[in-house]
């Protein structure tokens, strides 16, 4: 099981994100972490998590309206270097607690969108700065900020299957930038990752290609209820992430 169980998890995220645009990290990270150190997770999963976007954002660039998140990718990049000084500030790494706050936020704001009880443009993710310096530090720290850049996103787009493009190209940025973070401090190049890396990445790869096909036939109402579903259950997944790190 130790060798089969990474490979069902990785199976399981880079499914979701096929469907939905989003939640291979969110879903792979905190279950990765149950058997490995998340120092060692967080560079494999996001190394995979980038190649895997970049194919999946090809598949849909015709969907793209690229001027239209020019300033949330400049405040991703404020974003992750700001996330890449404090991972270097002793107990930052180790430390829960805004997790356990943005998990539930995050997940209360799902939670919204599902049942309508409130307009989505009052959202406090979409302010383009706050989001993208949010999501961007919560990349580079622990590699999950889908949740965040979907928060972000679902306000501004109401059709499901171009939101899931701008989702999956905007995960592709930040986990990119994260990546050439990681690389030069040397948490890409370990043994863990290099040996863990070619077979987790072709499962990843054949998973989200067979859920992405799948999806294009899928109803636009059950799509975006199901973006909405996986919001809920991320945040959850975020707060109970940093509830453990608090423990």
């Amino acid at each position: 099981m130790e060798h089969i169980y990474p490979l069902l998890v990785v199976a399981l995220g880079f499914g979701v994100l096929g469907i939905t645009g989003f939640g291979s990290a969110l879903i792979s990270v905190p279950l990765l972490a149950w058997v490995w150190p998340l120092h060692q997770v967080v560079p494999l999963v996001l190394s995979i998590d980038f190649i895997a976007c970049l194919l999946l954002g090809g598949l849909q660039w015709r969907l793209i309206q690229l001027p239209a998140l020019l300033p949330f990718f400049c405040w991703l990049l404020v974003g992750v270097a700001l996330g890449a000084v404090l991972s270097w500030v002793p107990g930052v790494l180790d430390s829960g607690v805004l997790l356990v706050a943005l998990g539930l936020y995050v997940a209360w704001a799902g939670w919204r969108g599902l049942s309508e009880a409130a307009p989505r443009p009052n959202s406090m993710l979409r302010h383009t700065p706050l989001s993208g310096l949010l999501g961007g530090v919560i990349e580079m720290l622990w590699g999950t900020s889908g949740s965040v850049v979907v928060g972000h996103l679902v306000s501004r787009f109401e059709d499901p299957r171009v939101l899931r493009a701008h989702i999956t190209l905007c995960l592709m940025l930040v986990s990119g930038l994260a990546c050439l973070t990681l690389a030069a401090s040397g948490r890409l190049n370990t043994p863990e990752v290099r040996e863990w890396w070619p077979p987790l990445t072709a499962v990843a790869l054949v998973s989200m290609l067979l859920c992405h096909r799948w999806s294009r036939h899928a109803p636009v109402a059950r799509l975006r209820r199901a973006i909405l579903g996986l919001l809920v259950f991320s945040g959850l997944a975020l707060a109970l992430q940093g509830g453990r790190s608090l423990a």
